[in-house]
C-alpha cells in the first residue's frame, strides 16, 4: 500500500481505542501491534514521533539521519554525554574508539572472567541456593565496567559501592519503573549523588601513575579530549549503559533456561566441551551459546529503538520529512515482524546457527552505521563468557520467587528491562570452580 501524497498513516480514534481495550497502557506492545498493522507503510506516526520499520527506510535513516536523543534528556544525567547527538564532541569519540575496538576488549577478557568468576562465588554463598540474578548481574557488570574500561577496583561484589548502586536504583525507578519524577526530591537528590561519586571517581583514576600502564588509559583519553565536566559527564554513560546490558539480558536468558530444560543442558555440554579453549583465546566461537543469546536480543532487544534528528528537511525514499521531525528506528518492531522473520514470536534458539536463514532479515540489536553502539563488542563478550561459566557450574532452576516475564521501557533512555528483579535456584553442578 502506497504512502499517498506523502501522507504518513497515524491510528484514528477508532483504533486507539481497539489498542487500548486490547494492551491497556503497555506502550511498547501498541506499537508492536501498529508496526504489523501499516508493515505495507513502512512507517507510521504516534504521539508525534514518526516510528520506521521498512529496512529500505532503515538503511537510509541510519546512513542519513544524526543520532539524536539530546531533546529527550533535558533532566538526564546523561544529557551531555556521546549518547546525545553525533554532532557533539567528536574529538571524544575518536579520542577513545580504538579502546572499544573488538580486539582491545578480546585482551582483557582474562580480567573480565576474573570478575564473572566472583560473581559465581557469591551464587555458591547465597542461603537456600536461592540466587537474585538481576542484583548479582548487576554487581558483576559494575566491576567489569571498572576494571576494563577505566582500569579501576570499585569491588561493587564486596559491596563496596552501595552509594553508587542506591543512587543508580533511584534513576531506575524514575525512568524505567515510572514510580517518581524526575522534579522529585528523591529524584533530585540521586542525581546529585552521582554526580559527587562519578567526580571523586574520576579524580582517583586521573591520579593514577600513567607510567605504569601499558597504553593510555580511557579516562585520560577523556580528559585530554573534553575536559574533567565532560569527562566525568561521559563517565557516567559508562557506569550505566555498561551495566544496563548485562543486568537486563543475563535475567532474560536465564529465564528462558529455566522455562526449557533440555536447552539448558545442551548449552551446558557445549560449555563443559569448549569452555576451557574459549579461556584460553577468547576469540573461539560458542556456537550453540551465541545462537542462543543472539536470538534472545532478537526476541527481547534490549535498545528497543534508535533515534534519529532531522537538522534539515530530507528525503527518506519517497517520504520527505520536514526539519526537526522525530524518527524513531523501531527495533522492536523489525526483529518482531512476522512479514521479515519466519516464526517471527517463537523462541528458536538455534535460529542463527545456519546464518543463510537470517542473512537477509535485519539484525540490529546494537544499532547500524557509523552511529553503532560504542560499547558492542563488551556487551557481547561479557554475555557470551558469563553465560558459559555459569552454564559450566550450575544448573538453575525455576523457585517461587522467580516472576513471569515482563518489561517496562526506560523511553528516556531507550532500554528496556525486566519489571522485577529475577530469582532462581542454583545447583551445583561442579566440585572444584574453575581456576584461572
Amino acid at each position: 500500500i502506497p504512502v499517498l501524497k506523502n501522507r504518513i498513516p497515524k491510528p484514528g480514534g477508532w483504533l486507539m481505542s481497539l489498542l487500548t481495550l486490547g494492551y491497556g497502557g503497555d506502550k511498547l506492545l501498541k506499537l508492536e501491534f501498529l508496526s504489523e498493522y501499516y508493515f505495507y507503510y513502512g512507517l507510521f506516526k504516534f504521539e508525534s514521533k514518526i516510528y520506521i520499520f521498512n529496512p529500505r527506510l532503515v538503511r537510509h535513516a541510519i546512513n542519513k539521519l544524526e543520532k539524536g536523543a539530546e531533546h529527550y534528556l533535558e533532566n538526564s544525567p546523561l544529557k551531555n554525554t556521546l549518547l546525545g547527538s553525533s554532532q557533539k564532541y567528536p574529538e571524544t569519540r575518536r579520542a577513545i574508539a580504538s579502546l572499544f575496538r573488538k580486539t582491545s576488549i578480546e585482551e582483557r577478557a582474562a580480567i573480565m572472567m576474573g570478575d564473572i568468576q566472583e560473581m559465581c562465588e557469591k551464587f555458591r554463598g547465597e542461603p537456600n541456593g536461592v540466587v537474585n540474578v538481576t542484583k548479582w548481574s548487576f554487581l558483576m557488570a559494575l566491576d567489569i565496567v571498572g576494571h576494563v574500561l577505566l582500569e579501576l577496583d570499585f569491588h561493587a561484589l564486596g559491596k563496596k559501592q552501595e552509594e553508587m548502586i542506591r543512587a543508580m536504583a533511584v534513576l531506575h525507578k524514575c525512568y524505567a519503573l515510572g514510580e517518581i519524577t524526575s522534579d522529585s526530591e528523591e529524584f533530585r537528590e540521586a542525581n546529585t549523588k552521582f554526580d559527587d561519586i562519578t567526580h571523586v571517581v574520576l579524580e582517583e583514576a586521573l591520579n593514577i601513575d600513567d607510567d605504569t600502564m601499558q597504553r593510555k588509559r580511557l579516562v585520560k583519553s577523556l580528559h585530554d579530549a573534553c575536559g574533567f565536566n565532560e569527562a566525568k559527564d561521559n563517565m557516567k554513560l559508562f557506569l550505566l549503559a555498561g551495566t544496563e546490558t548485562t543486568a537486563s539480558t543475563i535475567p532474560v536468558a536465564l529465564y528462558l533456561l529455566v522455562k526449557y530444560p533440555r536447552l539448558q543442558d545442551e548449552l551446558r555440554k557445549e560449555a563443559e566441551e569448549l569452555l576451557e579453549s574459549v579461556m584460553a583465546d577468547p576469540t573461539k566461537l560458542l556456537p550453540k551459546i551465541e545462537s542462543f543469546l543472539s536470538e534472545v536480543l532478537r526476541l527481547y532487544p534490549i535498545a528497543p529503538f534508535i533515534s534519529r534528528q532531522i537538522y534539515e528537511p530530507v528525503t527518506l525514499g519517497d517520504i520527505h520529512l520536514d526539519q526537526h521531525a522525530d524518527v524513531i528506528i523501531f527495533t522492536w518492531g523489525i526483529h518482531r515482524s512476522t512479514h521479515l522473520w519466519d516464526r517471527a514470536r517463537d523462541f528458536l534458539p538455534f535460529r542463527f546457527l545456519n546464518n543463510s536463514k537470517t542473512s537477509g532479515n535485519m539484525y540490529i540489536p546494537f544499532g547500524a552505521g557509523s552511529r553503532v553502539c560504542i560499547g558492542q563488542h563488551l556487551a557481547w563478550l561479557e554475555l557470551r563468557l558469563a553465560l558459559a561459566m555459569m552454564l559450566y557450574q550450575f544448573k538453575f532452576e525455576h523457585a517461587h520467587e522467580t516472576p513471569e516475564l515482563r518489561f517496562v521501557v526506560d523511553w528516556v533512555h531507550a532500554v528496556i528491562h525486566p519489571d522485577k528483579d529475577f530469582l532462581f535456584r542454583v545447583v551445583s553442578t561442579q566440585n572444584e570452580t574453575i581456576k584461572l
